[in-house]
């Protein structure tokens, strides 16, 4: 083979790349010829490399010959009469790299065309999956483990039994309201799960007052996170307490404090999200703090937010006329610290030590880190700070993802569980700021296939127990584990209502009759098959219910030993309509409220129908329109004992913006132009619009977003 020429040399192999590319060829030349082939040439003082064939034939390979690659024969083998054999070449790293590319755009493109179609056959398969076999009406999702390190809890409703939680809080496909929305190839429209959406809904806008969106136009469609993010920081000061403690304050004190404000926090805010082992705080978490006199490390930045939200939990406990655990009265009786309670913002003075030590330690990623965040997280909600518990969360889901991702995770043991209860709970709030306030989510929903539902592991099975430090509650906890579990595979529900309801046409077609009767069957299924202790009828709610009390009795497949002390006259609290604690107020009045909830959003993308295209309107979909508002109202979590314990209602801000997209809903109905649709609207719609406009109003004092929702709101009754 002769060499080549210098000239060649440095237009071929060794020219420098391109600068505008990065240093790659060219992509024109990746998939085009070179010109030579076309007998083009660039001049005569300099030529440009030979062509390099990509799959030589055999014979050209023999003679070290060009081959111009025709087929089925190529030129040399034509000429000379000869049989032209190509063999396949193997791909290079360039090929792989592109056929993946394109590979990877036809799965999206593919998946996108047929999420509509596939909805039906999929419900369908899942319906037969979801079947219980007559002899055992419940099947167990997966063994879940008590306190005692050895007791069993009977598990909620599953879909067969190789069932994963996936989807349960997906939040990944967010996306932005548009007044116009734009259907796809098939003519459908997706239909937005957040009710702030409702003011842009084309059906509602025909009704609404003028003046509320003209208001709502000048605000812009993002007005709610703009608010919410542009509001001032909490105060950075820390109040000492006692005010003369002087900067040394947190050594000094009192472990009666330490220890009330902690059993507060266990006993109202981490049953429901049990984000903290109550064994190991105690043992451990707790001790450590104090003895370092509350240094900076992890440990104190924990009891400080548990401090810090019992703060809130011990005035749950006085609204709501409880007593404080560990105390043998009937009623509230305000502690000697009590003092430490009061302030601008309940429990700030301990947050704020939290946050101070905190940013030494930030860039830790375990599950204390991960603890901190969802605890800081928690508080913000209540305050509420929507924005502010979303990069919680957020940092939360970094910790999740780096536990989680590239390491052997044993869910058996203690520590592997207690990585999935943080992730679970991290996964589910998450879920309900990203979709309500177009948040950009974590990724945390691509390892729900990955991290099983949490057992409840207690940490006393590894053999260490609490000898300084003892917690007193009402209700055992297994009671709670059922609710945390049944949230769980509500939100896979929900999300599932989520991904294959939410389409509109204006053929009328969409929603599918099909799919509403088995989502609507898949929810009365989670409820019948709750375990005992927590069942709950289908009744429609009562503003002024009377709730059971708890009774921890096994099920048909269960084996739980109903706590002794769950009957004591002592612990009962003397007005028998009220539930024994703040915990279980909110524990059964969430559990109540998530049936209702998946019930009105099943009926939403119907009442999205009846208001564009009343006349389209058949009898299935009146029925569905009328479910949809029945469900609407008299949420239990506003109802009742809230009336009055607000300080410990979850979630404040996303039953805010719900409740203004219901007030919207209502309003239209009431004004439609159909008398049939009209007719539609429950008994107490009325009352029950005052009611949730009582609940923003209290909200938006401390939520610049929420009072601009009532001020929006204000515009549906301008002689008020």
């Amino acid at each position: 083979m002769s060499k080549r020429s210098l000239e060649e040399s440095r237009a071929g192999a060794h020219m420098p790349p391109d600068p505008d590319n990065n240093g790659l060829m060219p992509i024109q030349d990746l998939l085009s010829p070179g010109e030579e082939e076309h007998g083009q040439s660039s001049g005569p003082s300099k030529k440009p490399r030979n062509f390099i064939a990509t799959v030589a034939c055999e014979t050209c390979r023999l003679k070290k010959t060009r081959c111009d690659e025709s087929r089925p024969r190529c030129g040399l083998c034509k000429s000379l009469g000869l049989e032209c054999v190509y063999n396949e070449r193997k791909s290079s790293k360039r090929d792989q790299s592109l056929t993946m590319i394109m590979s990877t755009l036809h799965r999206l493109e593919t998946k996108l065309e047929n999420i509509p179609t596939s909805i039906l056959s999929d419900l369908q398969s899942l319906r037969s999956q979801m079947s219980p076999p007559a002899r055992e009406p419940q099947t167990q999702l997966s063994p879940a483990v008590g306190d005692n390190g050895n007791q069993p809890l009977s598990m909620l409703p599953t879909i067969g039994d190789n069932f994963t939680p996936a989807a349960a809080g997906d939040g990944d496909d967010f996306e932005f309201e548009e007044n116009q929305p734009k259907p796809d190839s098939a003519g459908r429209i997706s239909i937005s799960f957040s009710q702030h959406g409702v003011i842009v809904w084309p059906g509602a806008r025909q009704i609404l007052p003028k003046q509320l969106l003209a208001a709502y136009e000048m605000l812009g469609k993002n007005y709610v996170t703009e608010l919410e993010s542009a509001r001032p920081s909490l105060p950075i000061f820390a109040r000492p307490y006692p005010l003369q403690a002087g900067d040394h304050w947190l050594e000094v004190l009192p472990l009666a404090m330490i220890r009330g404000l902690a059993d507060a926090f266990f006993n109202v805010f981490n049953p429901s999200t049990p984000i903290m082992d109550k064994g190991f705080f105690f043992s451990f978490t707790l001790g450590s703090a104090i003895e370092s006199g509350f240094g900076y490390n992890l440990e104190s930045c924990l009891v400080l937010n548990v401090l810090a939200l019992g703060c809130l939990a011990v005035l749950a406990y006085q609204e709501g006329n409880y007593p404080l655990p560990g105390t043998h009265g009937h009623r509230f009786e305000p502690p000697e610290w009590m003092s430490v309670v009061y302030g601008e913002q309940p429990g700030l003075r301990f947050f704020n030590e939290a946050r101070r030590r905190i940013g030494f330690l930030m860039c830790d990623n375990d599950i204390q880190s991960c603890q901190f965040y969802l605890l800081s997280s928690i508080y913000y909600s209540q305050i509420p700070r929507p924005i502010d518990s979303w990069t919680m969360i957020s940092r939360a889901a970094t910790c999740c993802l780096s536990m989680l991702t590239n390491h052997n995770v044993n869910f058996d043991e203690w520590e592997g569980d207690m990585k999935s209860r943080v992730y679970w709970n991290c996964l589910m709030n998450e879920t309900i700021l990203v979709q309500e306030l177009h948040l950009p989510p974590s990724g945390l929903s691509r390892l729900e296939e990955k991290v099983p539902i949490p057992k409840f592991i207690g940490f006393e099975t590894t053999g260490y127990a609490s000898n300084r430090f003892n917690s007193s509650s009402v209700v055992d906890d297994s009671y709670f584990q059922y609710h945390f579990l049944a949230q769980v595979a509500h939100r896979i529900i929900l999300t599932r209502i989520r991904h294959s309801l939410y389409f509109y046409s204006d053929s009328g077609t969409f929603p599918l009759p099909a799919i509403n009767t088995e989502l609507h069957h898949q929810l009365e299924q989670w409820r019948t098959n709750l375990p005992t202790a927590i069942q709950f009828s289908n009744a429609p709610y009562s503003s002024h219910p009377t709730p059971a009390t708890p009774s921890i009795h096994p099920s048909p497949s269960a084996s739980v030993t109903s706590p002794a002390h769950l009957s004591s006259p002592r612990q009962r609290h003397t007005d028998p309509n009220q539930p024994l604690s703040p915990a279980i107020a909110v524990a059964d009045a969430m559990l109540k409220g998530r049936h209702m909830i998946a019930r009105f959003h099943i009926g939403r993308p119907y009442l999205y129908k009846a208001l564009r295209i009343p006349h389209l309107l058949t009898d299935e979909d009146f029925v569905q329109v009328r479910s949809g508002l029945q469900n609407a109202m008299d949420w239990p979590i506003t109802q009742g004992i809230f009336r009055k314990m607000k300080s410990c209602i979850p979630i404040k801000f996303a039953f805010c913006s719900q409740f203004f997209g219901q007030i919207l809903l209502f309003y239209c109905i009431a004004h439609s132009p159909s008398a049939r649709l009209r007719e539609t609207l429950p008994n107490g719609w009325e009352r029950w619009n005052e009611e949730m406009l009582g609940f923003l109003e209290d909200c938006a004092a401390h939520s610049p977003a929420v009072a601009q929702d009532l001020e929006l709101l204000r515009y549906l009754w301008p002689e008020n």
